[in-house]
């Protein structure tokens, strides 16, 4: 059996939105898990880790049939966005009525966007879940790497996708390389119930030390992010809650009001990586095993549901058309189409890292300058808004 099915190596959320969409196809898949998260529920307040999907990746959700799954009291609509930078005099503001939408987009907690894809993969009959999965053993062999599962014993599917996150065993096992640099900050991030309550509004300020955030979440709440120094991250996490609490609001815009309620904190570096191909082998990338770039704008899930659905179809043509799951020129078929994509959107990130870092002086009228350019912009507005909810 396993050497005529996909075996999925990481049940994140680009790993299990692959297996549903497959298994929506009827194409055998195996999902390998190994710490499944408990799905967010009731009055649980929201959790660290927030992701936003735009409009492409919910009809996406829609289409494999994983959007009944989620639950509607934990999803927050938002439908306005603005940008500006402390030192200059530009503001860039997007709003859904610019393109006669109800929403640009939600932002979502990604255990429950995890949990949902998993719940919705084990009621496919043509997968099969593993989560928790036992310890998988990744060792090089002559024909690509060769996979032990605890318990069972060798594996040795017809394709093998690595969905294992940034730091994948699979890739690096499997020889391929990266190309990686480290930004210099950490994100420090926070939830809380913000006074006024959060709307369906997100914002983003440029600093000297980093861009600060509030993402609207379910119910009021919001998810706060920080980006600075790492020293200066450790100093915020090491700080009592009232103190944080002082820090963060001192430190951010008059937008933020006050901070009634401080849920939850925690930081991580900001990096970026892209590997030097997306298959070697029997073996393929998809999401932050393929890349990773600045999560300023939030991409980073819709880039990795894209690598889903369009490796998805690669596999259902060979499927479709009787040749091996791991043939040759589908796999660089989806490469083709996928890399362009992530590339340009991680440089797009870095420059506006670069950009609205620098130290005040003679940029900041500039970047001011270039936001009010493009807030008036007409077509240029348009055409960002629409690449940012759309990635077209």
């Amino acid at each position: 059996m396993e050497g005529n099915r996909v075996l999925v190596v990481g049940g994140g959320m680009v790993g299990a939105a692959l297996a549903v969409d497959l298994g929506r196809r009827g194409i055998p898949v195996r999902v390998l898990e190994s710490r499944p998260p408990a799905r967010p529920a009731g009055e649980e307040p929201p959790r660290l880790r927030v992701s936003a999907l735009n409009r492409r990746s919910i009809e996406y959700l829609e289409a494999i049939g994983a959007w009944p799954a989620l639950d509607g009291e934990r999803l927050a609509d938002f439908d306005e966005v603005m940008t500006w930078d402390i030192a200059g005099g530009g503001r860039l503001h997007f709003t859904a009525d610019e393109l006669g939408l109800d929403r640009l987009g939600l932002f979502i907690e990604n255990d429950h966007l995890q949990a949902s894809l998993l719940e919705t993969a084990a009621s496919l009959s043509a997968v099969q879940l593993d989560a928790p999965a036992g310890a998988l053993d990744i060792q090089p062999g002559a024909n690509g790497p060769r996979l032990t599962l605890e318990g069972e014993g060798e594996l040795e599917p017809a394709l093998t996708v690595a969905a294992d996150g940034a730091a994948s065993r699979l890739r690096d096992t499997a020889g391929i390389a990266v190309w990686e640099g480290d930004y210099g900050q950490h994100a420090v991030v926070a939830t809380v119930r913000p006074r006024p309550l959060a709307g369906r509004q997100t914002w983003q300020r440029f600093t000297p030390e980093g861009p600060q955030a509030l993402l609207p979440l379910a119910n009021g709440n919001a998810s706060l992010v920080w980006y600075v120094r790492p020293a200066r991250a450790r100093e915020l996490l090491a700080m009592t809650e009232a103190d944080f609490v002082q820090a963060v609001e001192a430190a951010f815009p008059i937008e933020l009001g006050l901070i009634d309620t401080l849920y939850a904190r925690g930081s991580f570096p900001i990096r970026r990586m892209h590997a030097r191909r997306y298959w070697q082998g029997n073996v393929v990338l998809v999401g932050d095993s393929a890349h990773v770039i600045h999560p300023l704008a939030g991409q980073g899930v819709n880039l990795g549901l894209r690598d889903a659905r369009t490796l998805a179809v690669q596999i259902a043509e060979a499927h479709r058309r009787a040749l091996p799951l791991a043939h040759p020129p589908l796999l660089a078929a989806y490469e083709r189409s996928r890399r362009p994509d992530n590339q340009l959107m991680q440089s797009t990130m870095s420059a506006f890292h670069v950009g609205f870092t620098a130290p005040f002086g003679p940029l900041a009228p500039i970047r001011g300058w270039g936001m009010q350019l493009a807030d008036h912009g007409g077509w240029v507005k348009r055409r960002v808004l629409r690449y940012a909810l759309e990635g077209r």
